[in-house]
């Protein structure tokens, strides 16, 4: 779609509060829309100018629900984004992502466990969450240094850098992955965007994770949304003393996943390895890496180094914990894949 276009449908969703069935409508009928007094409109032209000089002269990508960059994902759900502003890499908002949210008052165990999940959970998915104080910021953070990228879905304008003490991770989610938002780059958040704004975080993700939340923190707003829009959700149990964990918990007696390791998250997608490789001593996942699909005891020798009598041993332990087997040939071949 063209930028003067995609710029008209903002200016019709945002001067003329049209909803999207009425834009589609707009758009069939080839760009005409159904009455041209809307067009000759001071205000609507005003807007297009002054958007369209902006997104001219500004690193914004506008994406619109009927682009092709707009994620499928989030065309399911029930009132999606008429449009989305993107700051960085828009790309990876066509990957498989999963939400990390959870409480702005975070506590050391918060911190430890969701920088423990998202370590392994990004590696097959892109992070989504926030970039709210805690463990939004944690997950973000995490994501970074673990050389993943990650997406932030902002309350605010993706020009806008909210809160202003993530200013650094903000510039740093730019360059590793994307601020996404779908109100206006210069709009500041208010209270009710951080709750709109969480549709859009379980609308992108396959799943959701709580890692720390009380019974009123806004991440229960979010896993509200993704129950409704038919996402998973799992949830971190706490301490049932302590207020902080007391959303968690609620989740988890109300139908969430209990989650307590990283591996029962990627299990659940069928990323079986994980698992094995947290229960695998150093030499064990040596000797799996260096089994193709049938491998000999002397092609593990050479290939590892190792001993004779070393590598019956691991091959021993590998059989009885049910991650490699013995074929008819008297080879051994992995039980999963890595």
């Amino acid at each position: 779609m063209d930028l003067r276009t995609a710029v008209k449908i903002v200016a019709l969703s945002k001067v003329f509060k049209k909803r999207l069935e009425e834009i589609g409508e707009y758009l069939s009928f080839g760009g005409d829309f159904s009455t041209e007094v809307a067009f000759s409109s001071s205000e609507f032209n005003m807007f297009c100018s002054k958007l369209m000089d902006y997104l001219k002269s500004n690193p914004v990508q506008l994406i619109t629900y009927w682009d092709e960059e707009y994620p499928q994902i989030l065309r399911e759900i029930q009132a999606p984004p008429v449009f989305l502003f993107v700051k960085g890499k828009p790309e990876f908002l066509n990957y498989n992502l999963f939400g990390v949210v959870g409480t702005r008052k975070m506590t050391t165990y918060g911190r430890q466990v969701t920088e423990r999940f998202v370590v392994e959970i990004s590696k097959h998915f892109v992070i989504v969450s926030g970039m709210a104080y805690g463990v939004d910021t944690i997950a973000h953070t995490t994501a970074l240094k673990s050389n993943r990228p990650t997406i932030a879905v902002l309350g605010c304008g993706v020009d806008v850098v909210y809160p202003k003490s993530n200013k650094a991770l903000y510039e740093e989610i730019i360059k590793s992955g994307c601020i996404v938002s779908e109100y206006l780059p210069w709009q500041q958040p208010q209270k009710y965007t951080f709750v709109e704004r969480n549709r859009i975080i379980s609308g992108l993700s396959k799943g959701i994770l709580v890692t720390e939340a009380g019974i009123e923190s806004g991440a229960l707003i979010t896993a509200k949304f993704a129950l409704e829009q038919g996402r998973d959700i799992f949830a971190v149990p706490g301490d049932i003393i302590k207020p902080s964990s007391r959303g968690t918990n609620y989740l988890i007696k109300n139908g969430a996943f209990l989650v307590t390791e990283p591996s029962d998250v990627l299990e659940y997608y069928g990323f079986k390895e994980h698992k094995a490789l947290a229960e695998l001593s150093e030499e064990e996942i040596v000797i799996m890496k260096f089994i193709d699909e049938e491998t000999s005891i002397e092609e593990l020798s050479d290939k590892s180094r190792l001993p004779f009598s070393q590598i019956l041993l691991i091959l021993t332990t590998l059989e009885l914990k049910g991650f490699v087997y013995k074929t008819e040939s008297g080879l051994y071949a992995r039980s999963i894949e890595l």
